[in-house]
């Protein structure tokens, strides 16, 4: 009886746990697999070519950070709130607050001091990055109360979530905020959150409208059917966005990756392979990690311009071979 009723009060087994194990719980509801998210904010200051600029890379590598604790701020509140649904889910219900290892009141306390440690830190690194955080609180707030509950609303909020990442990258390293970098986050956001909802609808079948009410307007057709306009469109967002570059043809030799990894990551879906949680592909499918290495080191090398003169010093080279002089 007093397993049942804590587990319904959320209370913690905290009489049976050490020190060490609270702080794995502690941890585990952070989420810090999903930091990984948060690496958007350092796309702008690569692609803006400002990697030397030491004082803007340490200012961004520090506005990442506070957003990994923002994130885990708001993932301990969306935690709370999602406690009953997330207990009939076949995965969530091993979440530290589901599983009644962590209190509500623990966890909510938790996310306050996160919350105003990633507030702080963010308006003394420049005031208008508190305002991207804000922001970031306020849009899962809506979402979790609301906009979850809204079909294909819920998606474009999860979208808004990352754009508020590269919109908060270019604040921090002082970049102009590019409107094809904003296009392909928004329609690269949009997969992944459409391909999580496939997942759900896949694992969860007749409880699906328990976890989560929204996706009984969803269906397998439905999602193909949005996913045939959204695909196409991340792919000539990149490929406008690095044609129109000012490294121009030399940026299109990163599109074969970004093609690659959209009908990878639809492969994982259709074998329902991890798909659930793009964090958990990116840290597990080695294609997928060894694309994203290839597809950063191509960027770098043509933005930095090591390809384009090695390319030319190769080809002078290979003429200063020509027997034959015209």
């Amino acid at each position: 009886m007093l397993e049942q009723e804590q587990a319904k009060t959320g209370s913690p087994e905290s009489k049976g746990q050490s020190v060490s194990e609270s702080l794995g719980y502690l941890i585990k509801a952070l989420r810090p697999k999903q930091w990984t998210k948060n690496l958007l904010v350092i796309i702008p200051i690569i692609f803006a070519v400002k990697l030397t600029d030491l004082k803007a890379l340490s200012a961004t590598i520090t506005y990442a950070a506070l957003f990994c604790l923002a994130s885990s701020s708001v993932y301990l509140v969306n935690d709370v709130i999602d406690i009953e649904q997330d207990r009939i889910h076949p995965n969530k219900c091993k979440r530290p607050i589901a599983a009644g290892k962590i209190s509500i009141p623990a966890a909510l306390a938790f996310s306050f001091v996160l919350g105003s440690i990633a507030l702080i830190g963010s308006f003394l690194l420049r005031p208008s990055l508190a305002l991207i955080v804000l922001l970031y609180f306020l849009l899962n707030v809506l979402y979790g109360r609301v906009l979850k509950h809204q079909v294909l609303l819920d998606v474009i909020a999860v979208a808004a979530g990352f754009v508020l990442r590269t919109t908060g990258g270019c604040l921090v390293a002082q970049v102009p905020q590019s409107g094809w970098l904003c296009l392909c986050t928004t329609f690269g956001a949009l997969f992944l959150a459409l391909e999580k909802r496939r997942h759900e609808l896949s694992i969860l079948e007749s409880q699906a409208q328990q976890h989560r009410p929204a996706l009984l307007r969803y269906s397998e057709s439905l999602l193909n059917r949005i996913e045939s306009v959204i695909v196409p469109t991340v792919l000539i967002c990149y490929i406008l966005y690095s044609f129109l570059s000012y490294h121009g043809q030399w940026m299109m030799i990163t599109v074969p990756f970004v093609f690659y990894g959209l009908v990878r990551y639809q492969l994982l879906s259709n074998e329902k392979i991890l798909t659930g949680s793009p964090e958990e592909v990116l840290l597990k499918d080695r294609p997928i990690q060894i694309t994203i290495v290839l597809w950063l080191l191509a960027a770098i090398g043509v933005l930095y311009g090591f390809i384009p003169q090695t390319f030319h010093a190769l080809i002078n080279w290979l003429d200063s071979l020509t027997v034959v002089r015209y």
